[in-house]
């Protein structure tokens, strides 16, 4: 727990191709994918969906959240579609840790497009999932917000233990990771 990979590369090379067969959202062709101890191929597609929904944070390059939703709403809005309850503890640490705290009555339109950010992290975070793919997080940001996120990233890293596979531009924040992962034509080198 609480490891930092980011992908890199150019465009085109199969970064997000890579992050989505990771993830589970794309079939593989060949080879495995491991999320703990479950092996992803192995899933019918319910038990993927469920997998994802339990043990999978997703954040995109787009925020995607609702703009009829308070940034509360668009947090809790995974847990809501199934059914579940968040942990109002943990829900608690995790506004607190992405600083949203006091928008959390804001709608998207009501707030920075870097607090719009914080709330898609947020979601990302309030079903306690094992591991988060983040598509070019920062990559709609300016470069103020877009140093804050990075920051955020490793905080969140740091004291909620989480882990995290980032697809990135970003040579700075590539430079942070635990590990990084360079991709070229579809190939990975380490």
């Amino acid at each position: 727990k609480g490891k930092f990979t980011a992908i890199m590369g150019p465009s085109g090379s199969g970064k997000s191709t890579l992050m989505h067969c990771s993830a589970g959202l794309d079939d593989l062709t060949s080879g495995t994918v491991h999320i703990g101890e479950t092996e992803l191929g192995s899933l019918s597609d319910k038990d993927l969906t469920l997998l994802r929904r339990n043990k999978v944070g997703f954040v995109f390059q787009a925020f995607n959240l609702l703009p009829t939703l308070t940034a509360k709403e668009n947090t809790t809005l995974p847990l809501d579609l199934a059914g579940a309850k968040p942990d109002n503890e943990w829900m608690d640490q995790v506004v607190q840790a992405v600083g949203i705290a006091d928008r959390l009555k804001h709608r998207p339109d009501e707030v920075s497009g870097g607090q719009q950010q914080r709330v898609a992290v947020a979601r990302a975070l309030v079903s306690k999932p094992e591991i988060v793919f983040a598509d070019e997080p920062s990559g709609n940001l300016d470069s103020k917000n877009a140093k804050e996120l990075h920051e955020l990233f490793f905080m969140l890293r740091k004291d909620l233990k989480q882990t995290f596979v980032i697809v990135t531009h970003n040579e700075s924040l590539a430079n942070m990771a635990d590990n990084k992962i360079t991709i070229s034509d579809g190939k990975i080198s380490l």
